[in-house]
């Protein structure tokens, strides 16, 4: 993506994600992958008061680009590693309420719903805690995702989704939300009934060719 265009999407994505309600105040942090380079966005703006000048372009190292005026996401770590994926070009960490309450349980999300499969397993898997910035949380959540899963919780703290562009990681962070919020129902109502494996397989497969043609 055009570096410009990647930084008005940003901050656009952030003020939408804010509006519905998956972040709120400064939490959450967003990248998108730019020739030469990641482009995420600053710590400690609400989302509210960012500007398109505000993104922060880092290296394939991390190393923030000579020139820049703002601090990078206390998260940049997390978002760095994630690039070393094959297929990757945005992540989106949210603190959205029923995501991060589903975190706070730190237990994988079963598949009390078919959508489960999008996310690449059995599971909406949970990376273990550590503090918020650190090295070892991105460490967490790289070995949770692995080459295998699109989103997981990171216990007591919120939630990750990974996608090709930008609109597909903030899509799959609404999915999570959703789902987290139909678990959380449905634990409410009585025991869910959990989908098998070989149900999840035969859904993978289906929505490999969902919507419409490209």
């Amino acid at each position: 993506m055009d570096e410009r265009a990647a930084r008005i999407a940003l901050v656009e994505m952030a003020r939408r994600l804010d509006a519905d309600g998956l972040n709120h105040n400064a939490t959450g942090n967003l990248s998108v992958r730019i020739e030469g380079g990641v482009l995420v966005t600053p710590t400690g703006i609400p989302a509210a008061a960012l500007d398109p000048d505000d993104g922060v372009v880092l290296l394939q190292d991390g190393t923030p680009r000579e020139g820049g005026g703002r601090l990078p996401t206390s998260e940049w770590r997390l978002h760095v590693a994630q690039y070393r994926r094959p297929g990757v070009g945005a992540v989106v960490h949210t603190h959205s309420l029923e995501a991060t309450a589903a975190a706070a349980v730190g237990q994988p999300v079963p598949a009390v719903h078919y959508l489960v499969a999008a996310f690449g397993g059995v599971v909406l898997p949970v990376a273990p805690y550590a503090t918020y910035g650190s090295i070892e949380l991105a460490d967490a959540v790289a070995a949770t995702l692995s080459d295998r899963y699109r989103a997981c919780l990171m216990a007591s703290h919120g939630a990750v989704a990974v996608g090709p562009t930008l609109a597909a990681a903030a899509a799959r962070a609404r999915d999570v939300e959703w789902l987290c919020g139909v678990w959380r129902r449905a634990r409410a109502l009585g025991e869910p009934v959990i989908l098998d494996d070989a149900e999840l397989e035969r859904v993978r497969e289906q929505l490999a060719s969902y919507g419409q043609p490209r």
